[in-house]
């Protein structure tokens, strides 16, 4: 059975504001990797376990129709708020049953999101709706790495230690997995046809504030919210925003203060073989 988080409204919204766009590098290495070999027009793509909907906005201008999928009504609702683009739909809809006819996708894709589905019934149904020579992929990416010349290490080592520490616990299992880059047997994609890509990254600029709220969106801080409550929660998210402060040694607020935040990405894909 697939985990359930990101279901609330408010953390839907938090999600959808404070994730990483997909690189365009990613999402560009998917699509070629995809046409070295299938020549057809590309019809429809399906983005599982779309979230918000950054996912899936990517794919609009490469594929006729793109349907995101998400468990959470929350998260459909949000994405369908944000959506910019008339052949980009969204449904809610779970991993293991996907909502497609037989043979009826080029590309199917899951964005920080694989390592909550039933993999074996996943893989199923990718099989299934894919056609000949169609590519499923599999991504995501690892905490924000803040680069700030000789404060990288410790500026990161604060963000670790909200997961290592303050929110242990409280993840659900699967989220070590992302920690490993999917490095785990189970997601090795049962098709001959394999490529794995280390290299991409999305550099964003954000606030000391906004890498606050980032943290708001994860299922750990999420989980740990909801069984101590709004006072322990602050405390936990004071207390990162003052070390981070700290250590940077500025005088500026923290919503005034910009820093570069690294999400390095990686990426697992396979295509399925030609009849």
């Amino acid at each position: 059975m697939a985990h359930r988080f990101f279901e609330g409204t408010a953390h839907a919204a938090v999600y959808a504001k404070f994730r990483p766009q997909t690189p365009a590098t990613l999402t560009d290495r998917v699509i070629s990797f995809l046409t070295e070999k299938y020549k057809e027009s590309l019809a429809a793509a399906a983005d599982v376990g779309c979230g918000s909907g950054q996912s899936t906005q990517v794919l609009g201008p490469h594929f006729a129709s793109v349907t995101g999928l998400d468990i959470s009504e929350a998260q459909i609702s949000e994405a369908t708020k944000q959506n910019t683009r008339t052949n980009i739909s969204f449904k809610v809809s779970g991993a293991e049953k996907l909502p497609f006819p037989n043979s009826s996708l080029q590309l199917v894709t899951a964005g920080q999101a694989c390592h909550w589905f039933d993999l074996p019934k996943f893989y199923q149904e990718v099989d299934r709706v894919l056609v000949p020579g169609g590519v499923l992929a599999l991504y995501g990416y690892l905490f924000p790495q803040p680069i700030h010349g000789d404060l990288t290490e410790k500026l990161g080592d604060i963000i670790e230690d909200v997961y290592q520490k303050d929110t242990n616990g409280y993840w659900e299992s699967g989220i070590e997995d992302v920690g490993t880059c999917y490095g785990d047997q189970k997601y090795i994609i049962p098709y001959p046809d394999l490529i794995r890509d280390d290299t991409h990254f999305v550099d964003k600029i954000a606030s000391v504030s906004d890498l606050t709220g980032y943290i708001t969106s994860w299922s750990g801080f999420q989980n740990f919210l909801a069984k101590n409550g709004d006072t322990a929660a602050k405390k936990i998210l004071d207390n990162f925003q003052n070390r981070f402060m700290s250590t940077l040694n500025v005088t500026t607020a923290p919503e005034d203060t910009q820093i570069c935040l690294r999400f390095k990405y990686f990426l697992l894909m396979g295509r399925k073989p030609f009849d």
